[in-house]
Parts: structure tokens; C-alpha cells; sequence
């Protein structure tokens, strides 16, 4: 009665479990299935929409050629970025079962008029709180994933749209009056998902009638099995244990029916059975064991303690070498390219007339000479940190002077991308106890950044003021550059990292140079700040205390 009462609970122990975890892996199926189909459609979705945002670029660059005739003349053809995108999106669903709409607001077109959807999409845009805005939702009774993103006004678009507001342009349509920058619409794009919820309930009905399977045959040979590998040797234990709780040693399991863990178990207690007969036949030769064993373990652990400390005396000896290096060999290449730049520079002031090829080529080597040697004083700075022979060379100056010299050196790069500079030092702004070169490094590193990360006709500001309740000083660097992503601001600060990896390949750089700005701002007692809105700009700050109080 008492094995079938075993039998019985152990059964139903075991559905219970297995009927749990059957459903428990249902959900997490379906929910991961779910997540991943989104995802997939969401991939989709924007490769789809860089395709539409492509057809628009190629009908804006090619508008001009469209409608200039041969002999020259201009002659409008009526056909333009909008009505060239709205023709492939039809095109596309006649072939396919997605929606894809340009709507606004206030549309030209009645067709045009935005949904409910895109028009909290085109709220979240003008906020600034959101760059694209995708979900699962119902349209027309059914369950779709719907993808908005946002489409600027660019300067080629101001025929059509900017000023004078009222105006009608070529289309017969009057302008809105817009400028550059501002939301003149959404690209919404509606995909069925019909197809991914019918794999997904296949799935998980396959995997129910699977596992149901399995709980059946579980359960029979959990039944079947038990009695034989389970309740008879484990009393054949039992009777094992009450004879070494009555001092009986002499215990032998050998011959016990079972198999796995009991019969583990029986060669357990054989073993425990012959070593208290050791224990107590001889418990003081026991101890003496023990405690040599201990000391022999003792004195293994201090050699390999004493490994460790020779390994790691070579790891910080080969950091230094590292370090060293990149110092000796930074120093040597600041020689050559500071003559290449002056010689440039000669080579630009001399009265001599020039093709205008070799004067895009001398101009060239000049500005690229500048950027290496920029580079090259970063990791020459970086590797000084990291050798700690980097010193703080405290002295007063007046921020004006070091701004205007920033501003003279950084400014080919600004003129090169047709790129607006702006420098602003308050009048308040005293004189300040701080390292000139550091600080000055500090200011070219975010302003070059800033540059480079701003696209053609964008704008970069540096404004430099004083908190006098705090008695620190603030270096604002702002630009309308392509902004960073919200989960990539805790890595830009990293050592030869990029917020995205393709800016290596578009915008170059070393990755160092906002690494550089924090150790040397931090040198100062002072903090760095960013904030950014991706595809819209960003702004650095630096907090810099003014005098004393510097830790």
C-alpha cells in the first residue's frame, strides 16, 4: 500500500510538472515567435521605406534634366517626386498586399488626409520624440503591422512648398510656405501578417500535440519503471541505514537491483560504511592525514599565488610597453606631418601662379595633414593618461583669445563642408585658471567632431558662458549634424568607438577623440554632458570650475 502510495504521488507530481511546462513553453513560443515576426516586419518595412525615400531622391536630382527640353529650354512635365512616389507605391500594391501612403495633416489632396494612426506618428515627429513609429494595429478590420516615417522639407523642395506662402507653383498648387527642416509629411506603409500568425498557431499546435505525446509516454514508464527502479532498492537502503545507525558497518550493497543514482547511492554508503571503520578504527592516523594533505594544499596555493604576481608584474611591464610605443611613435609622426603642413602652407602664400588642380591638391594634403596630426596628438594624449605622465600645466587665460584661435584652425574644415560656424563668448566670462592646450584640445575635439558629423549647408555653434552660483564654466558645442541614437549615448565616451559602425566607413575618424575630451576634462574636476535627438543634432557640454576648487 505504501509503494502504490509512492507510485501514485509520484505520478501525479510528474503531470502536474510536465503539464505546467507544456504550457509555459507554449506561451514563451508564441510570444518569441510573435517578437521575432514583428521584428522581421519591421526590417522590412524600412528597407521598404529607404527604397521610397530613394525614388524621391532620384526624381529631386533629376528634376532639372526632366524638365529642361534639348535646346535648353525649361518645360514642365508634370512629373514630380511626389506623384513618381505615389505611382510606384500603387504599383506596388497591385503586385503585392502591402499599403503604401504619403499623407499629412493638411494635405493638397483630400487622398492625402492622415489617419489616425499617422496622425499621432506625425505628433510624436514635431516633438521630437520619436524618429519612426511602428505596431501591430487594425486597419479595415484586419490585423496588420503598420511602419510611419517622417518626411523633411529639403531645400530642393522649397520651390513647391517654401515661400512666398500662397504663391502657386508649378503644379497649380499654392505653397505652404515651409522652410528647410520643417515635417511636410509621413511615409506610411501597411504590411498584412495573415501569413506569420498562421505559422505561428501551426507551431504552436504542433508542439501541443507533440508534447502531449511525450506526457503520455512519460507518465507509462514512469509508472511501470518506478516500482522496479525506485521503491525496492530504495528499501534495500532503508535497511542498509538502520543497521550503520546501530554501529553495524559491516554494510555490503554490491548486490543491490537497481541502476543510475540508486545504484550511486548504494556505493555511497559501502564507502561511507568502510571509512567510519577507518575513522574509528584509527581516528588519530585519520587527522595526521588531513592536516598533511591541507599543508601540501597550502603550499600549492602559494606557488600559484606567487605565479600570479610574477604574471601580472609581466602584463602591467608589457601595458607599459604598449603605452610607450604609441607615445615614441605618436611624437615621431607629429615631426614629419607638422613639416608637410608648413610647407603646404609656404607653398599657398607663394606668388606663383597654379593650376587649379594643384592648388585642390596642395589644399588637400593640407587638410588631411591637419586631421592626422589631430589624431595623432589624441593618441599621443591617450597614451600619456594611460602611462600617467600626464600633468595639468595650470595658468590664467582669457577664453576669448583660445576660442578665436580654435575657430581659425578648425575653420577650412567648416568652409570645405559649406558648413556655418558660430563662436559666442559672454561678456561675464572671467579669466580662468586652467591648462590652455588641454582646454584648447578640448574645444577643437568637439567642434571638429561636430563638423564632421554635419551634413553640407548645416550650422555648428560654440558658446562659452559663466555660472557664477556654481563658479564654473560652460562650453557648449551644438550642431543639426545626424544626431545619436538613445541606447548608443553611454558608448561614445569608449576608446575607438563610434555611435554607428558605418561612421567609420562614411565620416572616418580614430574613435578617440570624445575619450580624449573626458579624461582631459575630468583631469579639471569637471564633467562632460550630450544631449541628441537622432537625425537632428547634438550638443556637447563641458563643465570646467574656474579656479581653485579644482579637485
Amino acid at each position: 500500500m505504501k509503494k502504490m502510495k509512492l507510485r501514485g504521488k509520484t505520478t501525479i507530481v510528474l503531470i502536474v510538472l510536465l503539464v505546467v511546462s507544456v504550457a509555459l513553453n507554449v506561451v514563451w513560443s508564441d510570444s518569441t515567435q510573435r517578437e521575432q515576426a514583428e521584428a522581421e516586419m519591421l526590417e522590412k518595412a524600412r528597407i521598404l521605406s529607404y527604397e521610397m525615400d530613394a525614388v524621391w531622391e532620384f526624381m529631386d536630382m533629376n528634376q532639372a534634366r526632366i524638365d529642361t527640353d534639348s535646346d535648353g529650354s525649361y518645360n514642365f512635365k508634370g512629373l514630380y517626386c511626389a506623384i513618381a512616389g505615389k505611382s510606384i507605391a500603387k504599383i506596388l500594391e497591385r503586385d503585392t498586399n502591402y499599403v503604401i501612403r504619403y499623407t499629412n495633416l493638411e494635405p493638397r489632396k483630400k487622398a492625402s488626409m492622415s489617419d489616425d494612426y499617422e496622425s499621432e506618428a506625425i505628433r510624436l515627429f514635431n516633438d521630437g520624440s520619436a524618429v519612426e513609429k511602428y505596431g501591430i494595429e487594425t486597419y479595415n478590420g484586419q490585423e496588420v503591422f503598420r511602419y510611419v516615417t517622417p518626411i523633411y522639407l529639403e531645400e530642393s523642395c522649397l520651390d513647391c512648398h517654401g515661400d512666398p506662402a500662397g504663391e502657386l507653383d508649378v503644379t497649380g498648387y499654392p505653397k505652404e510656405g515651409m522652410e528647410v527642416g520643417d515635417l511636410i509629411g509621413v511615409t506610411s506603409i501597411i504590411m498584412p501578417i495573415d501569413i506569420y500568425m498562421a505559422g505561428i498557431q501551426e507551431n504552436v499546435t504542433r508542439q501541443v500535440g507533440y508534447f502531449s505525446f511525450i506526457i503520455v509516454m512519460v507518465i507509462l514508464a514512469v509508472y511501470v519503471l518506478i516500482t522496479r527502479l525506485i521503491t525496492r532498492p530504495l528499501s534495500e537502503v532503508e535497511n542498509a541505514v538502520g543497521q550503520i545507525e546501530n554501529g553495524n558497518f559491516e554494510v555490503n550493497l554490491e548486490g543491490i537491483k537497481g541502476n543510475g543514482e540508486i545504484k550511486d547511492l548504494a556505493v555511497k554508503f559501502d564507502i561511507m560504511a568502510e571509512q567510519l571503520r577507518a575513522l574509528y578504527g584509527n581516528l588519530e592516523g585519520q587527522v595526521e592525514l588531513r592536516t598533511a594533505q591541507l599543508e601540501s594544499a597550502n603550499e600549492l596555493l602559494e606557488k600559484q599565488r606567487s605565479q600570479l604576481a610574477r604574471v601580472n608584474e609581466e602584463l602591467q611591464a608589457e601595458n607599459q610597453y604598449k603605452s610607450d610605443f604609441l607615445a615614441i611613435m605618436s611624437h615621431e609622426l607629429r615631426t614629419p606631418l607638422t613639416s608637410i603642413i608648413a610647407f603646404t602652407e609656404i607653398w599657398q602664400q607663394a606668388n606663383v601662379d597654379r593650376s587649379e588642380d594643384e592648388t585642390a591638391a596642395v589644399k588637400e594634403v593640407k587638410e588631411n595633414g591637419q586631421l592626422l596630426l589631430q589624431m595623432v596628438n589624441n593618441i599621443l594624449e591617450m597614451a600619456r593618461v594611460e602611462a600617467g605622465r600626464n600633468e595639468l600645466s595650470v595658468e590664467p587665460f582669457d577664453m576669448m583669445d583660445l576660442i578665436g584661435l580654435v575657430e581659425r584652425s578648425i575653420g577650412f574644415l567648416a568652409e570645405q563642408r559649406n558648413i556655418s560656424l558660430t563662436t559666442v563668448v559672454h561678456q561675464d566670462v572671467p579669466i580662468i585658471t586652467a591648462d590652455w592646450e588641454k582646454i584648447r584640445r578640448i574645444v577643437e575635439n568637439l567642434a571638429s567632431n561636430a563638423i564632421k558629423f554635419t551634413r553640407k549647408g548645416g550650422s555648428v555653434s560654440i558658446e562659452v558662458s559663466y555660472h557664477e552660483e556654481t563658479e564654473r564654466l560652460s562650453i557648449a558645442v551644438s550642431d543639426t549634424g545626424i544626431g545619436i541614437k538613445e541606447e548608443d549615448l553611454s558608448l561614445i565616451f569608449e576608446r575607438f568607438t563610434q555611435s554607428d559602425k558605418s561612421s567609420y566607413r562614411r565620416y572616418g575618424g580614430s574613435g578617440l577623440g570624445l575619450a580624449v575630451v573626458k579624461e582631459l576634462v575630468e583631469m579639471h574636476g569637471g564633467t562632460v554632458e550630450v544631449r541628441s535627438v537622432y537625425k537632428q543634432g547634438s550638443t556637447f557640454t563641458v563643465w570646467i570650475p574656474t579656479g581653485n576648487d579644482r579637485r
